[in-house]
This record gives structure tokens, C-alpha cells and sequence, in this order.
């Protein structure tokens, strides 16, 4: 018979054997962090999401600024863009185009969220051009101060919950709910 004795820091001598942790003690510490990353696994999306759903407000905030630029130069007159170029519905040129002039970079046409980057490499951007500004003049002579006609907006709910971002004409960028 193999006894293992070993003294412990009191003097007094105890069998080493079973020490260890048991087989069941080990699976249910286990099962204890699986279910704990099961439960955390779900707000860690989404705080992702709104992580991204951020960037892409700061994106069509630097859209704004760009088309900003573009109105100054233009006697206040918005671009004529179309809203969705892979439709060929006429020969409007991408509002990414139109506005590439005025940016540092091409990465603000693209959403975090617009996944493998569909939209962005089909339409130029991962947001729609409102087409109802085409053209038009901006009366105000600067940025206009309508808090309530959006600019650009993503082409589909990217962040979820049926929610889009957009960008209106005085300024500001928010996510909207979308119309039931």
C-alpha cells in the first residue's frame, strides 16, 4: 500500500492524496462559466453595436460637414446625386463622388455595421442620398436649420431594432425609429 504523508505548516503530518480538485468539481466550475458567458455574450453585442451604431453617426456627421462645403461652393445649392446608383435610373452620379472632393477619406461612406460591406460596394456609400434636395437651394445661406429633413440615412437598419441613422439639414445626426 503507497501512503503519500506530508506535514503541513503546523507540524502535523495528513494524507496528500485528494488534494486536488475532483472531476465533478472541475465540470460544474465548468458549467458555472459557460453559463455566465452565455449570459454576458448577449450585452457584449450590443454594446458593440452601439459602439458602431456611434461611428456611423460621427460618419454622416463628417458627411454633413463635406456637404457643407459643397453648398458653400455652390451658391448654397445642394448636389444632385442619385439615391441608389446600382438602380440606373438615370445618369445621376454617387453622392460619394460628389462629395469626395470635400472628405480625407473614403472610409466615412462606409457603416461599421453594413456587414462585408454590401451597400458600400455596391452604391459607393452605406447611405441613401435624399434625392428631394437635388438641386435644390439652400434658402438659409449657410446650414439649414430644418431639424426635421434628413440629408443621407443608412440604406438599411444596420444597428437593429428597426432603427436607422440619419443625418438632417441643420447639422445634427440621431437614429430614428422607422416608420411601422
Amino acid at each position: 500500500m503507497n501512503e503519500h504523508w506530508s506535514l503541513n505548516r503546523y507540524g502535523l503530518a495528513h494524507d496528500v492524496v485528494g488534494e486536488g480538485f475532483t472531476l465533478i468539481e472541475l465540470l460544474v466550475v465548468a458549467a458555472i462559466i459557460s453559463i455566465l458567458a452565455a449570459l454576458l455574450l448577449p450585452t457584449l453585442g450590443q454594446a458593440r453595436e452601439r459602439g458602431r451604431s456611434a461611428f456611423c453617426l460621427n460618419n454622416l456627421k463628417q458627411l454633413y460637414l463635406a456637404l457643407d462645403m459643397y453648398q458653400q461652393e455652390n451658391n448654397g445649392f445642394f448636389p444632385i446625386a442619385a439615391a441608389m446608383p446600382s438602380l440606373h435610373l438615370n445618369e445621376d452620379p454617387r453622392i460619394c463622388d460628389v462629395l469626395h472632393p470635400y472628405l480625407q477619406s473614403e472610409k466615412v461612406f462606409r457603416c461599421p455595421s453594413d456587414r462585408g460591406g454590401f451597400y458600400f460596394l455596391r452604391e459607393g456609400s452605406s447611405y441613401e442620398w435624399n434625392v428631394m434636395l437635388n438641386g435644390r437651394k439652400n434658402e438659409t445661406g449657410g446650414p439649414a436649420t430644418t431639424t426635421t429633413m434628413w440629408a443621407l440615412y443608412d440604406y438599411k437598419d444596420f444597428h437593429g431594432l428597426q432603427r436607422r441613422n440619419f443625418v438632417f439639414l441643420d447639422g445634427h445626426a440621431s437614429d430614428q425609429p422607422l416608420a411601422q
